[in-house]
């Protein structure tokens, strides 16, 4: 009886084995299955985000050019003639006075400044002073004026007076003596052409260009009576040699 019991139990252990096996040959043929779809579903996802990356409804990325103006995609350069918000190109380009740069500068021309510039401006852009250049009698520091006509005296220059001239004479080489005429502009003038002037000189001559420099432009001959020390007898002796 004892014998027989043991049989059967190992018979029953055994059963238990092999049903363990089958169990445990099932289990690994699901996982391999699972494996599979999940091998599947990852290619697809993959497939789908390159698909989305690429078409026109993609991401897309801001950038910004050299100067730190944002760049739209698609928008092209930043730099394509846009002007900022409330300014137009035409407004841009009315901006500024236009002077007549000549003598002893590396490039002659017509030239547009900013408003406010100083003569030492209009100067540097004709390329600068010349190597004969004189600026002894050129006040560098007084502001353009639209229209005005700078010129810069070579070392030597001859600078004709108004007595030497005449009224109807030959114009100066300089700046402030305008046109055929002689007269001398006392809103250009250097110092030195100033003092061609009958009683005006290095002091006087200073105190008109300091006073055109820091009030404005003479608006008439008579206007140079602002300068301290010209009276109307002062002014009444070279009236008929100056003009604005």
């Amino acid at each position: 009886m004892m014998l027989g019991g043991f049989a059967m139990a190992q018979r029953e252990q055994h059963e238990r084995v092999k049903k363990m096996d089958r169990w445990a040959g099932k289990l690994l043929g699901h996982k391999a299955v699972v494996m599979a779809i999940l091998v599947v579903i990852a290619m697809a996802s993959g497939l789908a985000m390159a698909n989305f990356g690429g078409g026109a409804g993609g991401v897309s990325f801001e950038r910004t050019d050299g100067s730190g103006t944002l760049v739209e995609p698609g928008s092209g350069d930043a730099s394509s003639g846009k002007t900022s918000e409330g300014s137009s190109p035409k407004a841009s380009a009315a901006a500024g006075v236009y002077v007549d740069v000549d003598g002893a500068v590396m490039s002659p021309g017509v030239y547009r400044l900013k408003d406010g510039a100083r003569v030492a401006q209009a100067i540097d852009a004709a390329g600068g002073l010349a190597p004969e250049a004189d600026v002894t009698g050129l006040n560098r520091a007084s502001k353009v004026t639209d229209g005005q006509k700078i010129h810069v005296p070579t070392v030597g220059e001859q600078q004709v007076s108004i007595a030497e001239a005449g009224v109807d004479g030959g114009a100066s080489a300089s700046s402030g003596v305008g046109g055929a005429t002689g007269l001398v502009n006392i809103n250009t003038a250097s110092s030195a052409e100033l003092q061609t002037l009958s009683g005006i000189g290095p002091s006087m001559a200073q105190s008109i260009i300091d006073e055109r420099t820091k009030n404005g432009a003479f608006a008439s001959v008579d206007d140079l009576m602002r300068v301290s020390g010209i009276g109307e007898k002062k002014l009444a002796k070279i009236k008929d040699c100056i003009c604005v």
